[in-house]
């Protein structure tokens, strides 16, 4: 498994007191992006899963997620943190019309179906919470991108 600095390792490393604390937390998204591309390439490998299948798998770990074995074909897992703040925004695309399901995490449900853009969001009602989600598609071929946005 791929190792990971906290957000503590990262904001010390020699240099950093001299960048602004916004440049700081972008280079540190970018740097879990990396980890969660490592992650994805060594799963692949072991699971031999589809693109499309792939392509959520990456999206979703986008941020420091973590890619789950034994997971329901279409569905991907992934951790809201509300530390920073209690939005949570998820951008779909997809290339035809397929029904989805959101776990929210925290006991909210939701389902619709999204044919070509459709942004999905919510709020917590709790702060300093670590929520496991965990959003399935029907159709997870027809999924072509997947962008996590939300607090910082």
């Amino acid at each position: 498994m791929v190792n990971e600095m906290s957000w503590y390792q990262f904001s010390t490393l020699p240099g950093m007191n001299k960048v602004p604390k916004h440049e700081v937390e972008r280079q540190y998204r970018i740097y879990l992006n990396e980890i969660a591309e490592q992650r994805i390439a060594i799963h692949l490998i072991q699971e031999q899963m589809t693109r499309a299948e792939a392509m959520a798998v990456a999206a979703a770990s986008s941020g420091g997620g973590v890619i789950q074995q034994g997971l329901p074909s279409g569905c991907i897992e992934f951790v809201n943190n509300t530390t920073n703040g209690t939005y949570s925004q998820i951008d779909i695309t997809s290339s035809g019309p397929t029904n989805f399901t959101i776990n929210w995490g925290d006991g909210t449900i939701f389902t619709d179906m999204v044919d070509g853009s459709y942004t999905l969001d919510y709020t917590y009602t709790d702060s300093n919470t670590e929520y496991t989600c965990r959003l399935c598609f029907d159709d997870v071929t027809l999924i072509t991108e997947l962008d996590f946005l939300g607090d910082d």
